[in-house]
Protein backbone atom coordinates (compact mmCIF):
# COMPACT_ATOMS: atom_id res chain seq x y z
CA UNK A 1 0.00 0.00 0.00
CA UNK A 2 2.84 2.36 0.79
CA UNK A 3 4.41 1.66 -2.58
CA UNK A 4 1.16 2.41 -4.41
CA UNK A 5 0.68 5.59 -2.39
CA UNK A 6 4.16 6.86 -3.25
CA UNK A 7 3.79 6.01 -6.94
CA UNK A 8 0.44 7.76 -7.20
CA UNK A 9 2.06 10.84 -5.69
CA UNK A 10 4.90 10.47 -8.21
CA UNK A 11 7.48 10.12 -5.43
CA UNK A 12 10.70 8.11 -5.57
CA UNK A 13 10.18 4.49 -4.50
CA UNK A 14 13.78 3.25 -4.70
CA UNK A 15 14.33 3.13 -0.93
CA UNK A 16 10.96 1.51 -0.29
CA UNK A 17 11.59 -1.18 -2.93
CA UNK A 18 14.98 -1.91 -1.35
CA UNK A 19 13.36 -2.15 2.07
CA UNK A 20 10.73 -4.55 0.75
CA UNK A 21 13.42 -6.75 -0.78
CA UNK A 22 15.00 -7.14 2.68
CA UNK A 23 11.80 -8.78 3.92
CA UNK A 24 11.42 -11.23 1.04
CA UNK A 25 12.22 -14.81 2.07
CA UNK A 26 13.94 -15.76 -1.17
CA UNK A 27 15.26 -13.68 -4.08
CA UNK A 28 13.82 -16.23 -6.51
CA UNK A 29 10.31 -15.36 -5.30
CA UNK A 30 10.82 -11.61 -5.72
CA UNK A 31 9.47 -10.20 -8.97
CA UNK A 32 12.01 -8.44 -11.17
CA UNK A 33 10.17 -5.14 -10.74
CA UNK A 34 7.46 -3.90 -8.46
CA UNK A 35 4.69 -2.54 -10.66
CA UNK A 36 1.84 -0.34 -9.54
CA UNK A 37 -0.48 -2.32 -11.80
CA UNK A 38 0.01 -5.25 -9.45
CA UNK A 39 -1.79 -3.25 -6.74
CA UNK A 40 -4.03 -0.75 -8.53
CA UNK A 41 -7.63 -1.93 -8.71
CA UNK A 42 -9.34 -1.66 -12.04
CA UNK A 43 -11.10 -3.52 -14.82
CA UNK A 44 -7.73 -4.36 -16.39
CA UNK A 45 -6.55 -6.20 -13.30
CA UNK A 46 -9.88 -8.02 -13.07
CA UNK A 47 -9.52 -9.21 -16.67
CA UNK A 48 -5.90 -10.16 -16.05
CA UNK A 49 -6.93 -12.31 -13.08
CA UNK A 50 -9.69 -13.97 -15.10
CA UNK A 51 -7.41 -15.06 -17.94
CA UNK A 52 -4.27 -15.73 -15.88
CA UNK A 53 -4.96 -19.46 -15.69
CA UNK A 54 -4.34 -19.89 -19.43
CA UNK A 55 -2.54 -16.75 -20.62
CA UNK A 56 0.57 -15.51 -18.85
CA UNK A 57 2.17 -12.22 -19.95
CA UNK A 58 5.18 -12.78 -22.17
CA UNK A 59 8.18 -10.54 -22.75
CA UNK A 60 6.90 -9.58 -26.19
CA UNK A 61 3.32 -8.70 -25.30
CA UNK A 62 1.90 -5.34 -24.26
CA UNK A 63 -0.26 -6.98 -21.59
CA UNK A 64 0.86 -4.90 -18.61
CA UNK A 65 0.56 -1.64 -20.53
CA UNK A 66 -2.93 -2.62 -21.64
CA UNK A 67 -3.93 -3.59 -18.10
CA UNK A 68 -2.73 -0.18 -16.91
CA UNK A 69 -4.65 1.54 -19.73
CA UNK A 70 -7.85 -0.29 -18.83
CA UNK A 71 -7.37 0.59 -15.15
CA UNK A 72 -6.87 4.25 -16.10
CA UNK A 73 -9.99 4.19 -18.28
CA UNK A 74 -12.11 2.76 -15.47
CA UNK A 75 -15.41 0.97 -16.05
CA UNK A 76 -17.00 3.61 -18.28
CA UNK A 77 -13.91 4.05 -20.41
CA UNK A 78 -13.59 0.30 -20.88
CA UNK A 79 -17.21 0.14 -22.02
CA UNK A 80 -16.55 2.92 -24.54
CA UNK A 81 -13.39 1.17 -25.76
CA UNK A 82 -14.59 -2.44 -25.60
CA UNK A 83 -13.91 -2.99 -29.32
CA UNK A 84 -10.29 -1.92 -28.82
CA UNK A 85 -9.90 -4.24 -25.81
CA UNK A 86 -11.39 -7.17 -27.74
CA UNK A 87 -8.99 -6.42 -30.61
CA UNK A 88 -6.09 -6.50 -28.14
CA UNK A 89 -7.20 -9.90 -26.87
CA UNK A 90 -7.61 -11.29 -30.39
CA UNK A 91 -4.25 -9.87 -31.44
CA UNK A 92 -2.55 -11.57 -28.52
CA UNK A 93 -4.42 -14.83 -29.14
CA UNK A 94 -3.24 -14.82 -32.74
CA UNK A 95 0.36 -14.08 -31.71
CA UNK A 96 0.24 -17.08 -29.35
CA UNK A 97 -1.30 -19.41 -31.90
CA UNK A 98 -4.64 -19.54 -30.07
CA UNK A 99 -8.08 -19.38 -31.72
CA UNK A 100 -8.92 -15.81 -32.75
CA UNK A 101 -12.07 -15.90 -34.89
CA UNK A 102 -15.64 -14.59 -34.44
CA UNK A 103 -16.43 -17.05 -31.65
CA UNK A 104 -13.31 -16.03 -29.76
CA UNK A 105 -14.26 -12.37 -30.20
CA UNK A 106 -17.66 -13.09 -28.64
CA UNK A 107 -16.01 -14.86 -25.70
CA UNK A 108 -13.47 -12.03 -25.32
CA UNK A 109 -16.24 -9.41 -25.29
CA UNK A 110 -18.05 -11.40 -22.59
CA UNK A 111 -14.87 -11.65 -20.51
CA UNK A 112 -14.31 -7.90 -20.73
CA UNK A 113 -17.90 -7.16 -19.68
CA UNK A 114 -17.57 -9.59 -16.78
CA UNK A 115 -14.29 -7.98 -15.67
CA UNK A 116 -15.97 -4.55 -15.69
CA UNK A 117 -18.89 -5.84 -13.62
CA UNK A 118 -16.56 -7.55 -11.13
CA UNK A 119 -14.61 -4.33 -10.69
CA UNK A 120 -17.80 -2.29 -10.20
CA UNK A 121 -19.06 -4.74 -7.57
CA UNK A 122 -15.79 -4.51 -5.64
CA UNK A 123 -15.48 -0.73 -5.99
CA UNK A 124 -18.90 0.83 -6.56
CA UNK A 125 -17.44 4.31 -5.96
CA UNK A 126 -14.50 3.77 -8.31
CA UNK A 127 -10.87 2.97 -7.53
CA UNK A 128 -9.77 4.28 -4.14
CA UNK A 129 -7.28 7.12 -4.15
CA UNK A 130 -4.73 7.71 -1.40
CA UNK A 131 -6.23 9.72 1.45
CA UNK A 132 -4.71 13.19 1.49
CA UNK A 133 -5.07 13.46 5.28
CA UNK A 134 -3.72 10.01 6.14
CA UNK A 135 -1.54 10.40 9.27
CA UNK A 136 0.83 7.66 8.04
CA UNK A 137 1.74 9.95 5.12
CA UNK A 138 3.66 12.20 7.53
CA UNK A 139 6.78 10.17 6.66
CA UNK A 140 6.42 11.18 3.00
CA UNK A 141 6.43 14.92 3.64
Amino acid sequence: MALVNKKRRKQDVTELEALLRNYMPNDDLMPATLKMSSYQPGPGNELKKMIAWFAKPSETCNCETRVDTMNDWGADGCRRNIDTIVDWLLEEAQARGLPHGRFTATVARSLVKTAIRKYERKFPEGAPEPDQDDPEDEFDR
